[in-house]
């Protein structure tokens, strides 16, 4: 018995830690097509300078060229309106392959000029590639649109960019799962920006604004998820709202686990560790908003 639960307890701890674990140290590697300056030059110089174009091309562009109700469909919790407008811009400005090889050659860019190149040719990055490129081959297909666009794309010879792509093809079968945690949650996606904001995980002004719902829009929002029990006057979230809200948060983890599944807790606490350095120099030289990974991925 006592064997059996301990085999339990790895088993919730891959389930929960491990995945959440893996996102975190993983995500700001992903995050340099969209926030590094390096990367941001590549899409201008296809003439995409609207703030939101790196976003848009760098997450849409394994897509093809799909309209944007597509779009709005796998990215959730944008206004569509802001949907439409930069998707038309991204197709009018250059065709998906184009913008594909921008991606590889900004992200390439921003790498070398954030890490050196010593890093980038490291035993370390080798490793993680490795490892990170092992697991994105376990990322099922079914219901992960933008997983499996990413997933189909060819894997980049130099390690430093195989893992880069493997590390978005991972976070986008995330959340692709996120998605489905929401709509089984029965959440739109302007009630999943309230009921994040009032869980504390973001901030109104800020991811309102980032997504362009309006304050009716909002305040819609609000009434229904008042309505279902969900939201207190004060816009905090009641007993059921906090539970909703964690469902969705464990779901996602579940439905995450597959390609951690297929690497094994070992593996992927060794990919933990070779990421976690690098995510914190990221995190240095972007300046974004996060405190330094720990040291564990089990904590």
């Amino acid at each position: 018995m006592p064997e059996e639960h301990h085999a339990a307890g790895q088993a919730r701890a891959m389930e929960f830690r491990v995945p959440r674990a893996l996102r975190d140290v993983l995500e700001p590697y992903h995050a340099v097509v969209i926030l590094a300056p390096r990367a941001q030059q590549a899409f201008h110089d296809l003439g995409l300078t609207d703030p939101w174009s790196g976003y848009f091309a760098g997450r849409a562009a394994p897509l093809g060229a799909v309209p944007p109700s597509v779009v709005d469909a796998v990215f959730y919790h944008f206004n569509p309106a802001m949907i439409e407008r930069n998707t038309a811009a991204l197709w009018a400005a250059a065709a998906p392959e184009k913008v594909l090889s921008a991606r590889l050659v900004g992200v390439d860019a921003a790498l070398r000029e954030i890490l050196g190149e010593e890093a980038l040719g490291s035993e370390e990055i080798m490793e993680a590639s490795a490892l990170a490129v092992e697991a994105a081959r376990a990322c099922t297909a079914p219901g992960r649109p933008l997983g499996a666009a990413n997933a189909a794309l060819p894997v980049p010879a130099e390690p430093h960019l195989a893992l880069w792509q493997a590390a978005t093809t991972l976070r986008e079968f995330r959340g692709d799962g996120h998605n489905a945690a929401l709509l089984q949650a029965g959440l739109d996606g302007v009630e999943a920006l309230v009921t994040i904001t009032a869980a504390g995980g973001e901030v109104r002004k800020s991811i309102q604004r980032r997504r362009e719902w309006t304050d009716a829009d909002w305040a819609a929002a609000e009434r229904r998820l008042a309505e279902r029990g969900l939201l207190a006057p004060d816009g905090t979230l009641t007993a059921e709202g906090r539970a909703v809200r964690d469902s969705v948060e464990d779901l996602t983890d579940r439905l995450a686990l597959p390609p951690w599944q297929k690497l094994g807790t070992v593996k992927a606490l060794r990919l933990y560790d070779l990421a976690r350095p690098i995510a914190n120099r990221i995190i240095e030289a972007l300046k974004l908003p996060l405190p330094p990974l720990p040291e564990s991925a089990q904590v």
